[in-house]
């Protein structure tokens, strides 16, 4: 099928998906982690305490350990998981300075859901997830801290706050999709007491601490114009983990109360990141700037009905799996557009998964086919590759790159446009803030 029949076909498939097929199905609950790097939890194997309530649902569920990020920023990489295309197909991002959301008429994962019967609502904590990108569409209760008018702020225990005062005062007798984002690990880190002191040490007195973080800042650092020293490595690496605390914390509330309101407990409830976040790995701090493993190697657990206690699966997956699966596991028909797979069902033996961002010099991607991971340059078609089984800091590049992953790559690359992504004006004093955030020079 032609790319450009896609939403045509898609939104067919939407108009012909019944509300009453009758079967119970489940309530899901979809957590969305900003910038947490699969390191940092514990269930991952970090040394520190960070995430109790995220290790606990491991326990009572499936965790993967091969999860690719398509991109290493919020609004590609959430597109890609609300639409289960890969970021050169749903083209949301930046290109040649100019932002672009969803196409409009692009079914995105709520609309499935709703158009199943499914009571819909999202709580998202980002401009890149507002209406103005089009995230909203889907969702009978969208509520989005930020917008092109204003860039505000909720934190973890605000959001659990508002999500469960709107889950008491709703009708009862529909499924519910619930979407969750939580942006706390984000620069600045500044955790709420006790977690701004629970790793960090309270005695630091450098630059470094919880008002440092702009996109400016990190963007100064990375080239080389203002140095950090180890002092301060460390305490942004503790601000970080203490961040990671804070909101594991508040998913615990936000679970606790969902069991008292009954849902919890028989809901699927999945926990994945969008990107994560460098300390110096390659040189560098922060994140969208590089397609190293610290930035695209996320978590992904997920509990609930049909899900073993305790599995660990090691197959390679992506956030192009989460709508196709999503949609498997609550009896509905994936769509023949989706890019993904049902992560638990479909063979994936050779599977490549591509990721991309587009930088000032150029566009570059990668490519995975198992641990062998190929970093490719669009402007000078350069190649190296790693061997993350015996490299996994990606530090040795292989002597000789695999002309088939190479191929991989370009062929991604050329990758035509789902419909027709769209461009999101913003008012000179958004551009300004956007601007002094770094995401636009």
């Amino acid at each position: 099928m032609l790319r450009s029949s896609v939403v045509v076909v898609a939104a067919a498939v939407l108009m012909l998906m019944s509300c009453g097929a009758g079967e119970h199905r489940p309530d899901v609950v979809l957590i969305l982690l900003d910038t947490v790097r699969a390191d940092h939890l514990g269930c991952y194997g970090y040394h520190r305490d960070t995430s109790p309530t995220i290790d606990s649902l491991a326990a009572a569920g499936t965790r993967w350990t091969r999860v690719q990020a398509q991109s290493p920023w919020t609004l590609p990489a959430m597109a890609t998981i609300m639409t289960g295309l890969t970021h050169r197909a749903h083209k949301a991002g930046i290109w040649e300075g100019l932002f672009y959301g969803l196409d409009p008429a692009l079914p995105l994962l709520p609309e499935f859901f709703r158009a199943e019967g499914y009571e819909t609502a999202a709580f998202f904590n980002v401009l890149f997830m507002s209406a103005d990108f089009g995230f909203h569409r889907g969702y009978g209760h969208f509520d989005c801290e930020s917008s092109v008018e204003e860039i505000t702020a909720r934190n973890a225990r605000e959001t659990v706050d508002d999500v469960l005062q709107w889950v008491g005062e709703r009708d009862e007798g529909k499924p519910l999709l619930l979407v969750v984002h939580f942006y706390d690990p984000h620069l600045t880190y500044d955790p709420e007491p006790p977690f701004d002191t629970l790793f960090a040490d309270p005695a630091y007195d450098g630059p470094f601490d919880t008002s440092w973080g702009s996109k400016t800042a990190v963007a100064e650092v990375n080239a080389g114009d203002v140095a950090v020293d180890s002092a301060g490595l460390v305490h942004l690496t503790d601000l970080y983990d203490g961040e990671i605390a804070f909101t594991d914390r508040e998913l615990g509330r936000l679970l606790e109360g969902l069991r008292r309101e009954g849902i919890a407990d028989s809901a699927l409830v999945i926990v994945m990141a969008d990107h994560g976040e460098e300390f110096f790995d390659h040189g560098g701090l922060g994140h969208g700037h590089t397609l190293y493993q610290e930035l695209l190697n996320i978590p992904l657990v997920v509990s609930g009905p049909g899900m073993g206690a305790g599995l660990v699966e090691n197959v390679l997956v992506g956030q192009i799996d989460i709508l196709p699966s999503l949609l498997a596991w609550c009896g509905m028909e994936i769509p023949e557009w989706a890019e993904g797979t049902d992560i638990l069902h479909a063979a994936r033996e050779g599977r490549v998964l591509p990721s991309s961002i587009v930088l000032t010099t150029g566009g570059r991607a990668s490519v995975r086919r198992s641990d062998q991971k190929l970093h490719w340059v669009q402007s000078s078609n350069a190649s190296v590759q790693f061997d993350l089984l015996r490299d996994p800091g990606e530090t040795s590049p292989l002597d000789s790159v695999d002309s088939v992953l190479v191929e991989k790559a370009r062929f991604y690359w050329a990758t035509p446009a789902v419909g027709h992504p769209r461009p999101v004006s913003l008012e000179d004093s958004m551009i300004r803030a956007l601007r002094d955030l770094g995401y636009i020079r």
